[in-house]
């Protein structure tokens, strides 16, 4: 998105630069400055006129020299061109006003009005009205296109994204245009946590209602916002633009701000079934766009059902996934809730995460223990609170486990949106495994409870992160970064990440050059002081472009990240701190040209807190 962005804007500056020099100062194709508000009025620079076998038919007619870009305010929109033809179906009295594009931006002038004496039927026999509205008298809503779940119907999701210049030639039509066009059709499925953040697994945004009761009427319910508005709207459907007056386009509140105009809009595409309406983001950093709303209408929702595939979409596991599950070394495995390593997220028919919970995870969710011993084909599961729920369960080979006694519902995120639970069949889904590299064993179990559509087919899965504990011990590793950075322009070039599983010694590595001023270095062990409060980061060696220098370790700083959520789980190591006057090392001592090396050892219990 963001390259396309800056493309368009070198083409559109290089275009600005050499129209500037082929000019000359007669011509005025960007306007002239001196221009003043009314100087664009009614009379002064343009004229309106009707048509003499159909006043319905109104002409706005600019009275400026040729060489002049105009826009036109209108009842149906925002066009371009010297001159603009309206169909206007309905009476009542409608305002325009004039505008040219400038150096200086667009200048527009007084808005003004004219009047329409009576209703043209045969400007709404045109399909477009009819599919939109249902037709004279009748009414018809439509629905963005995603729910609750996170389910999308007719489209892969709910909002796509187009060049400033894509209409209905090139979407509908697919023809080629000239200008800003280009397109990403965003699936919710992996891009909802950032697109829609505020609902990142959806939710009901209402609907909007088009009818054709004595005029063009629309009802916008903002289900989110619990607002609902009433106005009128006009559709060209000539040049493919629509205009609400006295209310908006139905959206998400996480693009409120970007948007500075909700009411003037392009119509990208319209059958029975399906619409879509762009408006211009402009006033984003990522700069300009086409935001693209797609929408359903009622009775699509209402009677759809999903496309059911030849053959069941199922998680794929390896073919020796049961060694792993259920170890032949081990009859008893107990599994907790991964409450620092995401500890669920909504789960693809394959069994892939779709990485879109985006949601605050209750404190204390990985007290949810889940104790399997498969020597007896028994269980327990115990909450939080300490409730406990014991029977036996079966495996199938399918990786479906059944557990005769139930689960508990525990709630994992503060809002009440993820909740474990087993299906109504009392059963839950292997949705993958992952090993540990360095024991070859298993680091990490996904279960999941299907979530249906109104027709009972599976959509998606609410998936349970667990991690092994073997005999009471937990398989875990840490995760060790060298952080380098630049605390000017906050910068980093950090190393690879090493895993400690056990006490012993381990080298990190940061690659590429760091300058003298304005630095801030430091190693990092995640999650260490978690299971390990008395534990110990030791440094060993330190090697700048791959010579070893002098130092103390006692003098290298020892503390925690100091972040939140969780963040005084994590040692650290400071070598060099711009904000502290007893740095171990000077700033010039850890200026590198090719790489920082740092070699540390870890102790597990020292027999008190080292890093705090």
């Amino acid at each position: 998105m963001k390259l396309f962005h800056k493309i368009y804007s070198v083409l559109a500056a290089l275009t600005l630069c050499f129209g500037m020099v082929a000019c000359s100062p007669d011509e005025h194709d960007l306007g002239d400055a001196g221009l003043t508000k009314a100087d664009l009025n009614e009379g002064t620079g343009f004229v309106i006129e009707y048509d003499e076998s159909n006043p319905n038919i109104v002409t706005l007619k600019s009275k400026l020299p040729s060489s002049y870009q105009v826009l036109w305010d209108e009842p149906q929109g925002r066009v371009q061109g010297s001159e603009v033809t309206l169909k206007i179906p309905f009476a009542g009295t409608y305002a325009c006003r004039m505008g040219v594009e400038t150096r200086g931006g667009i200048l527009y002038g007084d808005s003004c009005t004219f009047k329409v004496d009576q209703f043209c039927a045969e400007f709404v026999d045109n399909p477009l009205w009819t599919y939109i509205t249902g037709g004279v008298g009748k009414s018809k809503k439509w629905y963005l296109d995603v729910d609750g779940k996170g389910v999308c119907r007719y489209f892969v999701g709910p909002l796509y994204f187009y060049g400033t210049d894509d209409c209905w030639e090139s979407v509908t039509n697919g023809e080629t245009i000239s200008g800003d066009s280009w397109s990403w059709t965003a699936d919710f499925a992996g891009n909802g946590s950032w697109m829609f953040p505020s609902n990142p697994t959806g939710a009901d945004y209402g609907y909007m209602e088009f009818d054709l009761n004595n005029g063009a009427n629309i009802t916008v319910h903002d289900a989110v916002k619990g607002v609902t508005s009433k106005g009128t709207f006009m559709l060209d459907t000539d040049n493919h633009t629509m205009k609400m007056t006295d209310a908006a386009l139905l959206h998400d509140p996480d693009h409120d701000a970007i948007v500075t105009n909700w009411t003037s809009m392009k119509v990208l595409s319209l059958t029975e079934d399906h619409l879509q309406l762009g408006v211009i983001r402009d006033n984003s950093t990522e700069g300009p766009a086409l935001l693209v709303y797609n929408f359903i209408s009622e009775e699509y929702r209402d009677n759809w059902t999903p496309t059911i595939s030849t053959g069941e979409v199922t998680p794929t596991l390896q073919d020796d996934w049961k060694d792993f599950v259920e170890p032949k070394n081990q009859n008893v495995v107990t599994y907790k809730l991964a409450e620092d390593d995401g500890a669920f997220d909504w789960c693809n028919l394959d069994g892939s995460q779709k990485n879109l919970s985006g949601l605050e995870t209750i404190a204390g969710v990985g007290d949810l223990t889940l104790v399997m011993n498969h020597s007896k084909q028994t269980y327990s599961v115990t909450t939080p609170e300490g409730n406990t729920v014991t029977g036996t369960y079966a495996l199938s080979d399918k990786g479906v486990y059944t557990f005769s006694a139930g689960l508990p519902v525990v709630q994992l995120s503060t809002n009440g949106t993820a909740v474990f639970k087993a299906n109504a069949d009392k059963t839950l889904r292997i949705m993958s495994i992952a090993l540990n590299g360095e024991s070859n064993g298993l680091s990490d179990l996904w279960l999941g409870s299907a979530e249906r559509d109104d027709q009972g087919n599976t959509v998606q899965y609410m998936g349970y992160h667990f991690k092994p504990y073997v005999a009471g011990n937990t398989v875990k590793k840490y995760s060790a970064v060298l952080y380098c950075g630049d605390n000017t322009t906050w910068t980093f070039q950090n190393s690879d990440p090493v895993y400690i599983t056990t006490e012993g010694t381990y080298t990190v590595t940061t690659n590429g050059s760091l300058s003298e001023d304005g630095k801030i270095i430091y190693l990092q062990v995640d999650k260490l002081l978690k299971d390990h409060p008395n534990a110990d980061i030791i440094i060993k060696d330190v090697k700048v472009d791959g010579k070893s220098i002098d130092f103390n370790d006692a003098a290298i700083t020892r503390t925690v990240d100091d972040s939140a959520n969780g963040g005084k789980y994590n040692g650290r190591r400071y070598f060099y701190n711009p904000w502290a006057s007893d740095n171990a090392f000077a700033s010039s001592v850890l200026t590198f040209a090719k790489s920082l090396s740092v070699t540390f050892e870890v102790k597990f219990d020292t027999g008190s807190v080292k890093l705090k």
